[in-house]
């Protein structure tokens, strides 16, 4: 913001590490305001992937050295709760099937399933912030969706602390 009123270019921002949630994701996004750009994700998304290689491994025994799959068999409370196809087991299977064609889904990785699938959770978890902050684009969030935690943190960042949010607002209430 500092170099934004200075009428200097701001870089585009992206945040990393440790998020892995949708309201990490939003956070994230709020933070750099609309200077982010990017919120990355490495192991949060690498998590899906091992694991479509392992039901890979298991649904398909001819491709488990390529995809290199652990598991023997589906455990039996995935296959219980879930189901024990590729289409039980991966909620985005047809969606990435109306992009794809249902010809080429014999070549996608059930890594990539899984990713997608994570990712499809992720969008959603977001579209639902977004409405409860409501905005209704992403480009709207901004540092005004934040509180700080603690003074020194308020201080440094100019987020306003937790204890004085809604402050004015709650008085005038009071006082009416």
């Amino acid at each position: 913001m500092v170099l934004k009123k200075q009428g200097k270019n701001v870089v585009d921002m992206a945040f990393a590490g440790g998020l892995a949630r949708e309201d990490h994701i939003f956070k994230a996004l709020a933070l750099g305001g609309e200077f982010t750009k990017l919120v990355c994700m490495g192991r949060s998304l690498m998590i899906p992937a091992y694991l479509g290689s392992n039901i890979e491994g298991v649904l398909n025994p001819s491709r488990k050295a390529a995809v290199n799959g652990t598991w023997d068999k589906i455990p039996a409370w995935l296959e219980k709760e879930i189901g024990s196809t590729v289409e039980e087991l991966f909620a985005g299977y047809y969606d990435v099937q109306s992009k794809v064609g249902s010809d080429e889904m014999k070549n996608i990785p059930y890594g990539a399933l899984g990713v997608w699938t994570l990712a499809d959770k992720l969008a959603c978890g977001v579209q639902q912030l977004l409405a409860g902050a409501r905005k209704f684009d992403v480009n709207e969030i901004g540092r005004d969706e934040l509180f700080a935690a603690n003074e020194e943190t308020s201080a440094i960042t100019g987020i306003p602390h937790m204890m004085t949010v809604g402050d004015e607002v709650a008085k005038k209430i009071l006082m009416s």
